[in-house]
């Protein structure tokens, strides 16, 4: 939960600490581990943003790197402080978009990060 709105606005910059010819560094919203060692990383953006395309190469890399099953999410929410909003319900953000056994998809139906957080992590029973 973010405690202090105004401190959230802030831009981190990260241009100074780029290689000429590797790219620069990014944040990474979410991060968890699952059942058997399932990881889901994942970037959150207002619905009117974007996953820029070195943060899209990056977690395609941690993705295809990871020794065992990985999943990036793309996800944004509808929240905007300047309508009064002060925190933003991750569990029922939507999925836009996932990298998974490498190719980005689309959801073929409305999905939350819930819904993938319970299926990477929940036992299935069938």
């Amino acid at each position: 939960m973010i405690h202090n709105w105004k401190e959230h606005d802030l831009h981190m910059d990260f241009s100074g600490l780029a290689v000429e010819g590797h790219g620069q560094p990014s944040d990474i919203d979410l991060f968890y581990m699952g059942r058997d060692r399932a990881l889901i990383i994942g970037e959150i953006k207002h619905r009117r943003g974007f996953l820029k395309e070195g943060q899209r190469r990056l977690f395609e890399n941690l993705c295809n790197n990871y020794k065992y099953d990985a999943i990036c999410l793309f996800i944004t929410h509808e929240q905007d402080v300047y309508s009064g909003a002060t925190e933003v319900d991750v569990s029922k953000c939507k999925v836009e978009e996932y990298y998974y056994h490498g190719r980005w998809r689309t959801p073929k139906q409305f999905t939350t990060v819930k819904d993938v957080i319970d299926y990477f992590t929940v036992p299935q029973i069938f």
